[in-house]
């Protein structure tokens, strides 16, 4: 089980391997910030992916109270709900932004981004390393942000599977 944010929800959907995140960790729980925006736009097709999840049982959506040291304005709603349910957890995060990532390590949450998932999916043979480029460079495509730096380490970190 793990937590996640809305955007590594909605990347994944939209380059169709959303399931990734049933096949590397069985069920998903998201708190209700983060079922929320990604609901906002009805006849997407992450809100029809997680819909379907949803009915399916793998993925399950929490109401959870904002943790109070996390009240403050450099986070979004999600990212609060995430963190402070994946503290109450005691469970991974995944999550893309580098600044709730920071707040999550302070207290004492592990959060990796998107391309946590698609490492363990390679790792698992759930999916080849050429998969793995294809998606990203489709996240990419889409308009995810990636630096040049972590594009190289992260397929230097595949070659060593």
């Amino acid at each position: 089980m793990i937590v996640a944010n809305s955007s590594p929800v909605i990347i994944l959907t939209k380059q169709g391997v959303f399931d990734l995140f049933k096949k590397c960790f069985q069920n998903l729980v998201i708190p209700k910030a983060v079922y929320d925006e990604v609901m906002l736009k009805e006849n997407s097709p992450e809100a029809a992916a997680l819909a379907k999840s949803i009915k399916q049982k793998w993925v399950i959506v929490q109401k959870t109270a904002i943790m109070p040291e996390l009240h403050t304005k450099n986070i979004g709603q999600g990212e609060k709900e995430a963190i402070s349910l994946a503290h109450k957890l005691k469970t991974l995060l995944i999550i893309d932004d580098d600044f709730a990532k920071k707040y999550a390590t302070i207290f004492g949450v592990e959060a990796h981004g998107t391309f946590y998932v698609l490492y363990l999916a390679c790792l698992r043979k759930l999916i080849s390393k050429d998969d793995a480029k294809n998606i990203i460079d489709g996240m990419i495509i889409d308009g995810f942000y990636v630096s040049a730096d972590l594009y190289v380490k992260f397929f230097e970190l595949l070659g060593g599977i």
